[in-house]
């Protein structure tokens, strides 16, 4: 089933945010893991971040749900640390530069 619009945006703002906000805080995909897992169970649920975040007034409880369970491999709503990585793996890490020169 396909999203409305306007859900399907404001799902898309959400996760814009949640990217933006780890970029900037967090140098490694373990330590912004492990800041939002404050249980130690190994998973983040909605829970969790919604007491990370939970000051923002664009989350919205239903569409940061639906990210959830989108982002969650197994559907059930909470995301292992692999499932984490691979969501917001790329936009930790893109604050960090690493180039390699050939002729060195």
């Amino acid at each position: 089933m396909q999203q409305p619009k306007l859900i399907e945006d404001r799902i898309n703002l959400i996760e814009t945010t949640i990217k933006k906000k780890f970029s900037s805080a967090y140098e490694t995909v373990r330590k912004a893991f492990l800041a939002l897992d404050t249980d130690f169970d190994g998973y983040i649920t909605l829970e969790d971040i919604l007491r990370h975040f939970g000051s923002d007034k664009n989350l919205i409880y239903e569409d940061l749900k639906k990210l959830i369970v989108d982002k969650d491999s197994k559907k059930i709503g909470r995301i292992n640390y692999q499932d984490f990585s691979r969501w917001l793996g790329s936009s930790i890490h893109m604050s960090e530069g690493f180039y390699f020169r050939h002729d060195s």
